[in-house]
């Protein structure tokens, strides 16, 4: 059986490639390709499995419930940084101390969320939690570092602002 990739755009041929790499011989994954791909749903399904890692959707899935959930996940995981600041008497302890406590705490949150949303996929639980940690704290990482180089950007315009500012009141104060 050849496999046609005119119509999925080469995604019959990955899937040939997975099947091989899982033991099958060319001949039967390209059968069971060639096959599957007739029942467009069925192909498409066995591709979030098999090649992306994703469960396919069920009929119990809900945009409302997806949306909340999210928006839960979002609300949860946006609070852990500063949660830090609500229980620590901040006269008392350093500045770096609870930013690094806000960073590991932030790193165990992101670490479960990738857990729970292993739940959704067929990706091992610690993979999913690393690779979501990781992310986040690649996103935190570069939020962080345009930051600093906006405030170095902008220094000089704003010690000109507040010299000039400074500079105005001292001479309406004279007048």
């Amino acid at each position: 059986a050849v496999v046609s990739t005119q119509s999925t755009g080469g995604e019959e041929r990955e899937m040939v490639e997975i099947f091989k790499g899982r033991g099958m011989s060319q001949e039967d994954a390209e059968l069971v390709i060639g096959l599957t791909a007739k029942y467009k749903d069925v192909f498409c399904n066995e591709m979030m499995v098999h090649e992306l890692g994703l469960q396919p959707p069920s009929d119990e899935d809900s945009p409302v419930k997806n949306g909340l959930m999210t928006f839960l996940a979002f609300i949860v995981c946006g609070i852990v940084p500063i949660t830090v600041y609500f229980f620590v008497d901040l006269g008392s302890s350093s500045g770096d101390t609870n930013f690094y406590i806000s960073i590991g705490l932030t790193a165990i949150a992101l670490f479960s969320l990738g857990v729970l949303k292993s739940l959704a996929t067929y990706i091992s639980w610690y993979r999913s939690g690393f690779h979501i940690m990781a992310l986040g704290c690649i996103a935190a990482a570069a939020a962080y570092g345009i930051s600093v180089l906006a405030e170095w950007a902008t220094e000089d315009l704003r010690d000109d602002f507040c010299r000039n500012q400074t500079t105005n009141a001292t001479v309406q104060l004279f007048e």
